[in-house]
C-alpha cells in the first residue's frame, strides 16, 4: 500500500476507500427450511437451499450444555412444577430444621411441600445448564456469506418488531 498523505480526516477517508470495503461477507436473511440434524436453510433471494454440509452454525443456536455458577443474594423462591405438590394441610407452615438423628437405619426420609428461603443467601457452584432451544422450522436467521457464498454462518434468529 503507498503513503497516504493529507489532513488526518483526508487519510481516514483514503483508508476506508483501501480497506474499508469488504466484498468476502454478506450478511443475508434466510428461512429455516428443516431442522437438525438435517439442518437446511433457504437463503432470501437464492433458489437453492443450503445444506448442513455449508453451513457453520453458532453454538448458542444448538443444543449444549454449559457449566455455571449461581448466586443469590437475598431471597430465593423455589417451587414444583411437575408432578404437582399436594397443599399442605391448613395452617401448616412447613420449614426445615436440622436434627441429629439416632444412629440406626433410618428409612423415614425428610419430605416437604414446599420451601421459603427468602432471607437465604444461595450459592451453587459448578452446575450444568442444558440449552435446548435449537434451530427449528420456519425459524428466521441471520447468515454470513464467506468465501464467495461457499460457506454460510448462522450468527443468530432474526426477529422483526
Amino acid at each position: 500500500m503507498e503513503r497516504i498523505e493529507g489532513s488526518g480526516a483526508s487519510q481516514l477517508v483514503q483508508l476506508i476507500r483501501a480497506i474499508g470495503y469488504n466484498s468476502d461477507v454478506s450478511i443475508e436473511l434466510a428461512t429455516v427450511t428443516s431442522a437438525p440434524p438435517e439442518l437446511k436453510i433457504k437463503v432470501d433471494h437464492m433458489n437453492v437451499e443450503l445444506e448442513k454440509d455449508d453451513l457453520i452454525v453458532a453454538e448458542s443456536l444448538t443444543k449444549h450444555k454449559r457449566t455455571i455458577n449461581l448466586k443469590s443474594s437475598g431471597g430465593t423462591k423455589i417451587s414444583a412444577s411437575s408432578p404437582p405438590l399436594p397443599a399442605p394441610p391448613t395452617g401448616l407452615k412447613v420449614g426445615v430444621t436440622m436434627v441429629q438423628m439416632p444412629p440406626g437405619p433410618h428409612d423415614h426420609p425428610l419430605s416437604f411441600t414446599s420451601l421459603d428461603l427468602s432471607d437465604a443467601d444461595q450459592t451453587v457452584e459448578e452446575a450444568e445448564l442444558e440449552f435446548v432451544d435449537e434451530l427449528k422450522k420456519d425459524d428466521r436467521v441471520l447468515v454470513a456469506g464467506i468465501q464467495q457464498g461457499q460457506f454460510y454462518i448462522i450468527l443468530d434468529r432474526a426477529v422483526m418488531y
